[in-house]
């Protein structure tokens, strides 16, 4: 699946001797300050700018919490394909912000979001998947573990893919970003893990979830440079725990 839109801000540093290559540094939006994001959005319709003025302004980051403002920067720029900004109109719309209360607009949006590569959204698919219409008001799709594992899988994929582009050497400042993705990461492995142990939507198998949980460690750990990680750790003492019961039940017999 390819990621709509990803965010970050060329820096050209060219050597004040003239010599030598100009160097291209990439920076999140985060890192701009308020009146130069609301100058590139009036005069340019700046994407990039749109969606982190909707984020300030719908968390309350540097700025008071305003979601009629929100609503206004994130719909301009979701109408331009930033996954991330349909994923937050879509909150508006789960939770009534700015907008009343709609969980038929909520799934449009986030089915938007998630298409066009907003892991946030494929998580919450994968939630409502899980957890059906109840949970919504009685709207919204009906209990399917198939699509929950579906829609874990693609994420999984998809984080891997915002991972590589935030990683690359030139990206700076993106620790908090980074952050975010280890522990969105941890998630889904673990819930894909949790599949293959309950045979939710894939055949039970727990070689593979327990490969799923080992998967995740490694990925976390590689990222932090630690060889502990205990929430990955403790999951896989319980799962090896489940296995072993089961080859001894199976050998009395």
């Amino acid at each position: 699946m390819k990621i709509a839109f990803l965010p970050a801000v060329c820096t050209d540093f060219t050597p004040k001797d003239g010599k030598g290559k100009t160097v291209h540094v990439y920076r999140p939006y985060a890192a701009i300050p308020m009146h130069e994001l609301e100058q590139h959005a009036a005069e340019d319709n700046d994407r990039g700018a749109l969606q982190e003025l909707g984020e300030r302004y719908y968390f309350g980051l540097g700025t008071a919490q305003d979601y009629e403002k929100a609503y206004e920067y994130l719909l301009r720029a979701a109408e331009q394909d930033v996954q991330d900004a349909q994923f937050l109109i879509a909150e508006c719309y789960r939770d009534g912000h700015f907008v009343q209360q709609d969980y038929e607009k909520y799934f449009e949006w986030l089915n938007l979001a998630a298409q066009n590569g907003s892991w946030m959204a494929m998580l919450n698919l994968c939630a409502a998947y899980r957890e059906g219409p109840k949970a919504y008001g009685g709207i919204g799709p009906k209990i399917d573990h198939t699509q929950s594992f579906a829609w874990s899988q693609q994420a999984e994929q998809t984080l891997l893919g915002y991972w590589a582009f935030y990683t690359q050497p030139n990206f700076v400042d993106f620790n908090e970003t980074k952050k975010q993705l280890l522990q969105a990461y941890a998630t889904v492995s673990n819930q894909l893990a949790q599949h293959y142990a309950m045979g939710m939507g894939v055949n039970r198998d727990l070689d593979t979830a327990m490969s799923w949980l080992q998967r995740g460690k490694r990925f976390v750990s590689n990222a932090t440079g630690q060889l502990r990680v205990p929430f990955f750790d403790d999951a896989i003492k319980r799962l090896k725990a489940r296995m072993d019961k089961e080859k001894s039940g199976r050998a009395k017999k």
